[in-house]
């Protein structure tokens, strides 16, 4: 049976479903063949299970899978089964989602780059998005702010080589202590990619 909560509202009143327009995942964990595998999504990092197909092989780290409603185009994914709880996964998962998130915004710099490196402006008076990311304090995110000037970055390695940093892996610790922490404010991940949501 189909999994009957991917459905345009959820349970908790009239807020769509997160899920509902996923189409792909990256895999995080699935300790053996049958089992539900741990994903993250694309392009929100949403952390879920699904269960595969049975006659799904097992899945490799960082695997990218398609999920959207298309079932016919599902060659792994059987059901989308919800929201895994992160006190849940293993010290591996959690040791391997910086990397595969990492993975997943170097693999979508349009994304990244354009959406919050040449767009990021300040969130305060005295604060600016750049500051969100770790070891990024307000001298060197205004010494960000010059060396984009008014064009920005075409790519990350001409972001991180101009500003000396790992712009993909700092975002990614970001993202990641952001879904380790419900609590941790401002959200970039609420800013830049779950808006709609």
């Amino acid at each position: 049976m189909q999994n009957q909560g991917r459905g345009n509202r959820n349970n908790r009143g009239d807020k769509p479903d997160p899920l509902m327009k996923v189409e792909w995942c990256r895999v995080l964990d699935q300790p053996k063949v049958g089992d539900a595998m741990v994903v993250v999504t694309e392009p929100a990092f949403h952390i879920i299970r699904l269960r595969p197909k049975s006659s799904a092989d097992l899945q490799m780290i960082g695997a990218r899978l398609y999920m959207g409603i298309e079932h016919s185009l599902r060659e792994v994914v059987q059901d989308v089964l919800g929201f895994a709880r992160i006190r849940d996964l293993s010290n591996n998962t959690l040791k391997d989602m910086p990397i595969i998130i990492q993975k997943m915004i170097e693999d979508a710099p349009e994304v990244f780059i354009q959406q919050f490196f040449n767009r990021a402006g300040n969130l305060s008076m005295k604060m600016h998005a750049f500051e969100l990311l770790p070891g990024i304090g307000n001298k060197k995110a205004m010494d960000m702010i010059a060396k984009r000037g008014r064009m920005g970055w075409e790519n990350f390695a001409q972001l991180s080589e101009d500003c000396n940093i790992d712009a993909p892996e700092l975002l990614a610790r970001r993202f990641v202590s952001e879904i380790n922490d419900r609590d941790l404010q401002p959200r970039l991940l609420d800013l830049l990619l779950r808006q709609d949501e």
